[in-house]
C-alpha cells in the first residue's frame, strides 16, 4: 500500500503511540515518586492524544468511504482505527493515574503503600515495554514481533494479583488507610488495563500483517438462529 493517505495514517498513529508512551511513563513515574509535576505533564499529553485520535479516526472513516477498497486496505484502515482507539484509552488511563497523584496521593500520608513500590515498578516497566514493542511491531507490520507481546501480559497480571494480596495485608495492619489503599489499587488496575490494551494493539498488528486473527476462537453453533 503506497497510497500517501495510508502512509499518513501509519505515521500519525506511530506519532500518537510515541505521545501515549510518554504519558504512560510520566503518569506511572508520578505514581511511584508522588510527583505532581510529572502528573501535570502526563495530563497535558493526554489532551494532545485526544486531539490526535479525533483527526485519525475521521481520516480513516473518510478513506474507508472514498472508493471501493481491497480487503487488505480495509483490514489496514479498520485495524489502524482500532489501534488509535486503544492508544486513546491507554492515555486516558494515564490521565486518571495522574489525577489520583494530584488530588489524592500527594495530599495524604502514603507510608502504608510504600511497600508496594517494587512490584508496581515491575508492572510499570513491563507495561511500558509492551506498549513500545506493540508500536514497534506496528511500525514494521511484523506479525512475529506482535505475537511475542502476549507473554509479558501474564507477568503484569501476576504482579496485579500480588498487589491485591499485599493490599489486604496492609489493610489488616492499617485499617485507617482504607481510602488511600483503595485509591492506590485503582491506579494499579489502570496499569494492568494498559497492559491489556497493549496486547490488543499487538493482536491488531498481527491481523494486519498476517490477515488472520491472533487467536482463533471456535464459534458456538446456531449463533444467529432465533
Amino acid at each position: 500500500m503506497h497510497d500517501p493517505s495510508f502512509t499518513w495514517v501509519h505515521q500519525a498513529i506511530l506519532r500518537m503511540g510515541e505521545k501515549t508512551t510518554k504519558a504512560v511513563e510520566k503518569a506511572t513515574d508520578a505514581l511511584v515518586k508522588e510527583d505532581i509535576t510529572l502528573a501535570a505533564e502526563a495530563r497535558d499529553i493526554e489532551k494532545t492524544v485526544d486531539a490526535m485520535y479525533y483527526v485519525i479516526n475521521e481520516r480513516c472513516l473518510d478513506l474507508l468511504s472514498e472508493q471501493q477498497r481491497s480487503r487488505e486496505e480495509v483490514n489496514f484502515l479498520a485495524a489502524s482505527q482500532k489501534i488509535a482507539n486503544e492508544l486513546e484509552r491507554i492515555c486516558d488511563y494515564a490521565n486518571q493515574i495522574a489525577k489520583l497523584v494530584q488530588r489524592k496521593f500527594t495530599r495524604q500520608a502514603t507510608e502504608p503503600t510504600s511497600s508496594l513500590a517494587d512490584v508496581v515498578g515491575t508492572m510499570r516497566r513491563e507495561t511500558v515495554g509492551m506498549l513500545q514493542a506493540a508500536i514497534s511491531a506496528y511500525q514494521s507490520l511484523d506479525a512475529e514481533a506482535a505475537s511475542k507481546i502476549d507473554a509479558s501480559d501474564c507477568l503484569v497480571d501476576q504482579c496485579n494479583r500480588q498487589v491485591f494480596r499485599d493490599i489486604l495485608c496492609i489493610l489488616s495492619i492499617n485499617p485507617w488507610a482504607q481510602e488511600l489503599v483503595l485509591d492506590y489499587h485503582i491506579a494499579v488496575r489502570y496499569i494492568e488495563r494498559m497492559a491489556d490494551r497493549a496486547t490488543n494493539i499487538a493482536e491488531l498488528v498481527y491481523y494486519i500483517a498476517s490477515g488472520k486473527p491472533f487467536k482463533v476462537k471456535p464459534l458456538p453453533e446456531g449463533l444467529f438462529d432465533d
